[in-house]
Protein backbone atom coordinates (compact mmCIF):
# COMPACT_ATOMS: atom_id res chain seq x y z
CA UNK A 1 0.00 0.00 0.00
CA UNK A 2 1.18 3.55 -0.63
CA UNK A 3 2.04 6.12 1.46
CA UNK A 4 -0.21 8.35 -0.25
CA UNK A 5 -3.23 7.81 -3.02
CA UNK A 6 -1.66 10.30 -5.46
CA UNK A 7 0.74 8.44 -7.49
CA UNK A 8 2.58 11.67 -8.78
CA UNK A 9 3.50 12.25 -5.10
CA UNK A 10 7.25 11.12 -4.65
CA UNK A 11 8.17 8.94 -1.60
CA UNK A 12 11.25 9.48 0.70
CA UNK A 13 12.74 6.74 3.18
CA UNK A 14 14.48 7.58 6.22
CA UNK A 15 15.78 4.93 8.58
CA UNK A 16 16.33 5.40 11.89
CA UNK A 17 16.54 3.61 15.83
CA UNK A 18 14.86 3.48 19.26
CA UNK A 19 17.77 1.53 20.83
CA UNK A 20 18.53 -1.31 18.75
CA UNK A 21 15.59 -1.49 17.10
CA UNK A 22 15.72 0.42 13.55
CA UNK A 23 12.43 1.64 11.83
CA UNK A 24 12.49 2.58 8.41
CA UNK A 25 9.94 5.09 7.99
CA UNK A 26 8.72 6.15 4.43
CA UNK A 27 6.06 9.55 3.74
CA UNK A 28 5.56 11.59 0.86
CA UNK A 29 9.27 13.37 0.11
CA UNK A 30 7.63 17.06 1.24
CA UNK A 31 6.28 15.80 4.14
CA UNK A 32 9.53 13.80 5.47
CA UNK A 33 11.52 16.08 6.76
CA UNK A 34 9.19 18.08 8.70
CA UNK A 35 9.04 14.25 10.44
CA UNK A 36 12.63 13.61 10.10
CA UNK A 37 13.23 16.85 12.49
CA UNK A 38 10.10 16.25 14.84
CA UNK A 39 11.86 12.43 15.57
CA UNK A 40 15.78 13.36 15.87
CA UNK A 41 14.73 15.69 19.12
CA UNK A 42 14.55 12.08 20.64
CA UNK A 43 16.10 9.90 18.67
CA UNK A 44 19.86 9.20 18.53
CA UNK A 45 22.23 6.61 17.22
CA UNK A 46 22.05 3.06 17.80
CA UNK A 47 24.18 0.91 20.77
CA UNK A 48 24.96 -1.28 18.74
CA UNK A 49 24.78 -4.12 21.32
CA UNK A 50 22.09 -6.59 20.60
CA UNK A 51 20.43 -7.37 16.84
CA UNK A 52 16.54 -7.02 17.35
CA UNK A 53 13.77 -6.81 14.89
CA UNK A 54 13.36 -4.04 12.35
CA UNK A 55 10.25 -2.59 11.72
CA UNK A 56 8.60 -0.04 8.67
CA UNK A 57 6.30 2.51 9.25
CA UNK A 58 4.52 3.68 6.06
CA UNK A 59 2.83 7.53 6.32
CA UNK A 60 -0.53 7.95 4.41
CA UNK A 61 -1.12 11.72 4.26
CA UNK A 62 -3.91 12.08 2.52
CA UNK A 63 -7.91 11.63 3.08
CA UNK A 64 -8.58 9.09 0.47
CA UNK A 65 -6.18 6.30 2.05
CA UNK A 66 -7.91 7.86 5.33
CA UNK A 67 -11.25 7.45 4.69
CA UNK A 68 -10.70 4.07 3.03
CA UNK A 69 -8.67 2.30 5.94
CA UNK A 70 -12.02 3.62 8.37
CA UNK A 71 -14.44 2.17 5.08
CA UNK A 72 -12.41 -1.08 6.12
CA UNK A 73 -13.11 -1.45 9.61
CA UNK A 74 -17.00 -0.44 9.45
CA UNK A 75 -17.13 -3.09 7.01
CA UNK A 76 -15.02 -5.61 8.85
CA UNK A 77 -16.97 -8.67 10.76
CA UNK A 78 -14.31 -9.08 13.28
CA UNK A 79 -14.11 -5.74 15.88
CA UNK A 80 -13.72 -4.88 18.78
CA UNK A 81 -12.60 -2.04 21.27
CA UNK A 82 -9.32 -1.63 23.25
CA UNK A 83 -7.97 1.02 25.81
CA UNK A 84 -4.11 0.87 25.33
CA UNK A 85 -3.65 3.55 27.49
CA UNK A 86 -6.02 5.42 29.90
CA UNK A 87 -8.80 7.19 28.22
CA UNK A 88 -8.00 6.57 25.10
CA UNK A 89 -10.30 3.69 22.87
CA UNK A 90 -9.53 2.26 19.81
CA UNK A 91 -11.59 0.12 17.59
CA UNK A 92 -9.98 -2.99 16.13
CA UNK A 93 -10.44 -4.99 13.42
CA UNK A 94 -8.70 -8.01 12.65
CA UNK A 95 -9.08 -9.00 8.72
CA UNK A 96 -8.62 -12.75 7.58
CA UNK A 97 -5.04 -11.86 5.86
CA UNK A 98 -3.55 -11.34 9.39
CA UNK A 99 -3.73 -7.57 9.41
CA UNK A 100 -4.86 -5.98 12.07
CA UNK A 101 -6.56 -2.18 11.83
CA UNK A 102 -7.30 0.44 14.40
CA UNK A 103 -8.88 4.16 15.05
CA UNK A 104 -9.32 6.18 17.57
CA UNK A 105 -12.80 5.88 18.79
CA UNK A 106 -12.89 7.98 21.62
CA UNK A 107 -10.01 10.23 23.28
CA UNK A 108 -10.17 11.27 26.89
CA UNK A 109 -6.51 12.44 26.79
CA UNK A 110 -6.06 14.69 24.50
CA UNK A 111 -9.73 15.06 22.73
CA UNK A 112 -9.14 13.94 19.44
CA UNK A 113 -11.10 11.46 18.60
CA UNK A 114 -9.86 9.90 14.50
CA UNK A 115 -7.52 11.89 14.46
CA UNK A 116 -5.24 8.65 13.23
CA UNK A 117 -5.84 4.71 12.22
CA UNK A 118 -2.76 2.59 12.27
CA UNK A 119 -2.90 -0.90 10.24
CA UNK A 120 -0.38 -3.53 11.46
CA UNK A 121 0.59 -7.26 9.77
CA UNK A 122 3.94 -8.33 11.70
CA UNK A 123 6.56 -5.76 11.13
CA UNK A 124 4.87 -3.72 8.76
CA UNK A 125 3.03 -0.86 10.12
CA UNK A 126 0.80 1.89 8.26
CA UNK A 127 -0.23 5.05 9.88
CA UNK A 128 -3.00 7.09 8.28
CA UNK A 129 -3.54 10.96 9.00
CA UNK A 130 -5.97 13.59 7.32
CA UNK A 131 -6.18 17.01 6.97
CA UNK A 132 -7.85 17.72 10.12
CA UNK A 133 -5.02 15.72 11.96
CA UNK A 134 -3.48 18.32 14.35
CA UNK A 135 0.15 17.95 14.92
CA UNK A 136 0.58 14.76 12.69
CA UNK A 137 4.31 14.29 12.97
CA UNK A 138 3.97 13.56 16.78
CA UNK A 139 1.91 10.36 15.90
CA UNK A 140 5.28 8.29 14.34
CA UNK A 141 7.21 8.43 17.80
CA UNK A 142 4.21 7.03 19.43
CA UNK A 143 4.60 3.74 17.19
CA UNK A 144 8.57 3.63 17.38
CA UNK A 145 8.02 3.64 21.32
CA UNK A 146 5.15 1.07 21.49
CA UNK A 147 7.60 -1.30 19.37
CA UNK A 148 10.82 -0.53 21.23
CA UNK A 149 8.98 -1.49 24.23
CA UNK A 150 7.74 -4.59 23.33
CA UNK A 151 10.34 -5.89 21.43
CA UNK A 152 12.84 -5.26 24.13
CA UNK A 153 11.01 -7.18 26.62
CA UNK A 154 10.70 -10.15 24.20
CA UNK A 155 14.68 -9.33 24.42
CA UNK A 156 14.98 -9.99 28.41
CA UNK A 157 14.60 -5.67 28.92
CA UNK A 158 12.69 -4.76 31.74
CA UNK A 159 10.59 -1.39 31.80
CA UNK A 160 11.31 1.18 34.91
CA UNK A 161 9.46 4.45 35.58
CA UNK A 162 12.79 6.23 35.77
CA UNK A 163 14.95 9.20 34.32
CA UNK A 164 18.47 8.45 33.42
CA UNK A 165 21.30 10.59 33.01
CA UNK A 166 25.39 9.34 31.96
CA UNK A 167 27.76 11.45 34.05
CA UNK A 168 30.98 10.09 32.93
CA UNK A 169 30.11 6.75 31.06
CA UNK A 170 28.07 5.83 34.40
CA UNK A 171 24.60 6.10 34.23
CA UNK A 172 22.18 7.15 37.32
CA UNK A 173 18.59 6.08 37.10
CA UNK A 174 16.62 8.95 38.96
CA UNK A 175 13.48 6.63 40.57
CA UNK A 176 10.35 7.40 41.74
CA UNK A 177 6.93 7.95 41.56
CA UNK A 178 5.28 10.77 40.29
CA UNK A 179 5.82 14.15 41.64
CA UNK A 180 8.65 12.70 43.58
CA UNK A 181 11.71 15.39 41.69
CA UNK A 182 12.93 13.19 39.38
CA UNK A 183 12.86 15.89 36.74
CA UNK A 184 14.69 18.27 38.93
CA UNK A 185 17.25 15.67 40.00
CA UNK A 186 17.82 14.80 36.74
CA UNK A 187 18.57 18.74 35.12
CA UNK A 188 20.82 19.05 38.09
CA UNK A 189 22.54 15.83 37.02
CA UNK A 190 23.13 17.41 33.51
CA UNK A 191 25.11 20.19 34.63
CA UNK A 192 27.67 18.05 35.78
CA UNK A 193 30.89 17.49 33.19
CA UNK A 194 30.49 15.77 30.54
CA UNK A 195 26.53 14.16 31.11
CA UNK A 196 24.18 12.95 28.94
CA UNK A 197 20.31 12.36 28.77
CA UNK A 198 19.16 9.20 28.25
CA UNK A 199 15.44 9.50 28.82
CA UNK A 200 13.03 11.30 31.48
CA UNK A 201 10.65 8.84 32.89
CA UNK A 202 11.10 5.12 31.30
CA UNK A 203 14.67 3.19 31.06
CA UNK A 204 14.58 -0.03 29.88
CA UNK A 205 17.31 -2.36 31.85
CA UNK A 206 18.63 -5.11 30.40
CA UNK A 207 21.38 -7.73 30.13
CA UNK A 208 21.50 -7.14 34.56
CA UNK A 209 23.17 -3.27 34.13
CA UNK A 210 22.63 -2.33 30.29
CA UNK A 211 20.34 0.72 30.68
CA UNK A 212 18.92 2.19 27.03
CA UNK A 213 17.03 5.28 26.99
CA UNK A 214 13.00 5.24 25.79
CA UNK A 215 11.73 8.02 23.35
CA UNK A 216 9.86 11.01 25.65
CA UNK A 217 9.18 13.79 26.15
CA UNK A 218 10.10 15.83 29.13
CA UNK A 219 7.48 17.30 31.28
CA UNK A 220 8.41 20.32 33.51
CA UNK A 221 7.07 22.14 36.08
CA UNK A 222 7.11 25.78 36.21
CA UNK A 223 9.09 25.46 39.78
CA UNK A 224 11.81 23.52 38.16
CA UNK A 225 12.13 25.77 34.97
CA UNK A 226 12.27 29.06 37.20
CA UNK A 227 14.99 27.03 39.05
CA UNK A 228 17.00 26.56 36.30
CA UNK A 229 17.69 29.64 34.08
CA UNK A 230 18.59 27.11 30.97
CA UNK A 231 15.22 25.96 30.90
CA UNK A 232 13.39 29.32 31.73
CA UNK A 233 14.99 31.05 28.51
CA UNK A 234 13.72 28.71 26.69
CA UNK A 235 10.08 29.41 27.89
CA UNK A 236 8.72 32.51 26.36
CA UNK A 237 6.96 34.85 29.25
CA UNK A 238 3.72 36.44 28.07
CA UNK A 239 0.54 37.34 29.49
CA UNK A 240 -2.12 34.94 29.37
CA UNK A 241 0.01 32.24 28.31
CA UNK A 242 3.62 30.48 27.95
CA UNK A 243 5.29 30.31 31.82
CA UNK A 244 3.38 32.85 33.52
CA UNK A 245 0.16 30.71 32.82
CA UNK A 246 1.46 27.82 34.65
CA UNK A 247 0.72 27.38 38.31
CA UNK A 248 3.47 27.79 40.88
CA UNK A 249 1.72 25.27 43.19
CA UNK A 250 5.01 22.74 44.42
CA UNK A 251 3.62 19.39 42.36
CA UNK A 252 1.11 21.14 40.19
CA UNK A 253 0.65 18.42 37.70
CA UNK A 254 0.45 21.07 34.63
CA UNK A 255 3.98 21.00 32.98
CA UNK A 256 6.13 22.14 30.31
CA UNK A 257 6.29 19.91 27.75
CA UNK A 258 10.27 19.52 25.92
CA UNK A 259 11.74 17.29 23.75
CA UNK A 260 14.33 15.02 24.74
CA UNK A 261 17.23 17.10 23.31
CA UNK A 262 15.92 20.45 24.17
CA UNK A 263 15.74 19.51 27.55
CA UNK A 264 19.77 18.02 27.50
CA UNK A 265 21.04 20.53 24.73
CA UNK A 266 19.88 22.98 27.00
CA UNK A 267 22.51 22.13 29.80
CA UNK A 268 24.86 21.73 26.83
CA UNK A 269 24.59 18.10 27.75
CA UNK A 270 24.37 15.44 24.65
CA UNK A 271 20.98 12.77 24.15
CA UNK A 272 22.64 9.50 24.34
CA UNK A 273 20.98 5.78 23.54
CA UNK A 274 22.84 3.65 26.32
CA UNK A 275 24.91 3.68 29.30
CA UNK A 276 25.97 1.29 32.07
CA UNK A 277 23.69 1.48 35.55
CA UNK A 278 26.49 2.33 38.63
CA UNK A 279 23.81 4.48 40.80
CA UNK A 280 20.00 4.44 41.32
CA UNK A 281 18.92 7.51 42.87
CA UNK A 282 15.68 8.14 44.99
CA UNK A 283 14.55 11.77 45.10
CA UNK A 284 12.72 13.16 48.15
CA UNK A 285 11.77 16.67 47.07
CA UNK A 286 9.92 18.53 49.55
CA UNK A 287 8.75 22.30 49.48
CA UNK A 288 10.55 23.55 52.55
CA UNK A 289 14.35 24.76 53.40
CA UNK A 290 15.45 21.40 54.39
CA UNK A 291 19.15 20.93 53.81
CA UNK A 292 20.27 18.62 50.93
CA UNK A 293 21.24 15.14 52.48
CA UNK A 294 22.50 11.39 50.82
CA UNK A 295 20.95 8.56 52.46
CA UNK A 296 22.33 5.06 50.81
CA UNK A 297 19.35 3.00 51.35
CA UNK A 298 19.86 -1.03 52.87
CA UNK A 299 19.19 -3.76 50.28
CA UNK A 300 15.97 -4.11 51.69
CA UNK A 301 14.42 -0.34 51.26
CA UNK A 302 16.28 -0.13 47.44
CA UNK A 303 14.25 -3.53 46.57
CA UNK A 304 11.02 -2.14 47.40
CA UNK A 305 11.67 0.93 45.93
CA UNK A 306 13.17 -0.31 42.95
CA UNK A 307 10.46 -3.13 42.69
CA UNK A 308 7.62 -0.53 42.79
CA UNK A 309 9.03 1.54 40.02
CA UNK A 310 9.36 -1.81 37.76
CA UNK A 311 6.94 -1.22 35.31
CA UNK A 312 7.14 -4.82 33.57
CA UNK A 313 5.06 -6.82 32.94
CA UNK A 314 2.36 -3.55 34.00
CA UNK A 315 2.95 0.01 32.88
CA UNK A 316 0.58 1.96 35.19
CA UNK A 317 0.48 4.17 31.44
CA UNK A 318 0.69 1.77 28.68
CA UNK A 319 -1.84 -0.88 29.88
CA UNK A 320 -2.35 -2.92 26.73
CA UNK A 321 0.21 -3.36 24.38
CA UNK A 322 -1.72 -3.38 21.03
CA UNK A 323 0.91 -2.64 18.17
CA UNK A 324 3.08 -5.33 18.52
CA UNK A 325 1.64 -8.34 20.53
CA UNK A 326 4.12 -10.35 23.52
CA UNK A 327 5.65 -13.36 22.85
CA UNK A 328 6.58 -13.80 26.34
CA UNK A 329 3.47 -14.73 28.90
CA UNK A 330 2.99 -12.40 31.57
CA UNK A 331 4.83 -15.11 34.48
CA UNK A 332 7.68 -15.10 31.86
CA UNK A 333 7.96 -11.28 32.31
CA UNK A 334 7.25 -11.14 35.86
CA UNK A 335 9.77 -13.37 36.64
CA UNK A 336 12.26 -11.68 34.44
CA UNK A 337 11.41 -8.36 35.95
CA UNK A 338 12.05 -10.10 39.35
CA UNK A 339 15.43 -11.21 38.89
CA UNK A 340 16.23 -7.40 37.31
CA UNK A 341 14.80 -5.96 40.64
CA UNK A 342 16.87 -8.18 42.38
CA UNK A 343 19.96 -7.46 40.44
CA UNK A 344 19.86 -4.16 40.76
CA UNK A 345 19.10 -3.88 44.49
CA UNK A 346 22.09 -6.52 45.57
CA UNK A 347 24.37 -4.69 43.18
CA UNK A 348 23.78 -0.95 42.53
CA UNK A 349 24.16 1.15 45.32
CA UNK A 350 20.99 3.33 45.95
CA UNK A 351 21.10 6.59 47.51
CA UNK A 352 17.84 8.40 48.62
CA UNK A 353 18.60 12.13 48.32
CA UNK A 354 16.54 14.32 50.34
CA UNK A 355 16.03 18.42 49.65
CA UNK A 356 13.94 21.31 50.34
CA UNK A 357 13.42 23.18 47.00
CA UNK A 358 13.55 26.62 48.59
CA UNK A 359 16.87 26.34 48.93
CA UNK A 360 18.90 27.58 46.00
CA UNK A 361 19.36 24.53 43.27
CA UNK A 362 23.30 24.55 43.13
CA UNK A 363 23.02 23.25 46.35
CA UNK A 364 21.33 19.88 45.08
CA UNK A 365 23.88 19.56 42.24
CA UNK A 366 26.56 19.67 44.65
CA UNK A 367 25.03 16.74 46.57
CA UNK A 368 24.43 14.70 43.22
CA UNK A 369 27.72 15.23 42.71
CA UNK A 370 29.42 14.18 45.74
CA UNK A 371 27.18 11.13 45.44
CA UNK A 372 27.46 10.21 41.99
CA UNK A 373 31.10 10.94 41.99
CA UNK A 374 31.76 7.90 44.66
CA UNK A 375 30.69 5.02 42.40
CA UNK A 376 32.48 6.15 38.62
Amino acid sequence: MNPSADPAIGLSTWNCHAGDVEFAITAPSAWLPAQRAYLSDFLTVPPGELGLAAFTIRVHTDDTAFRRIVDTIARSPTTGTIEPVPGLLMQEARQSTGRRCYIIARDDVEHQPGAYAVTVHGHDIDLFVHTGTARPHRYPIRLVREAMLRTYEDAGGVIFHAAGVDVGGAAVMVCGPRGAGKTTVTAALLRLPGAGLLSNDRLVVYQEDHVVAVPLPVPTGRGTIQAFPELERLVPHRAGGGLDKMPADFGSAVKHAFTARQFAEAFGARLIARSALRLVVVPRLTDTDEPAHARRLPVAEARRIIAANCFTPCDEFWIRPWLVPRRKTEEQLDNQASAAVEYLAASVPCVEVSFGVRNPVSALARALEETAGGVR
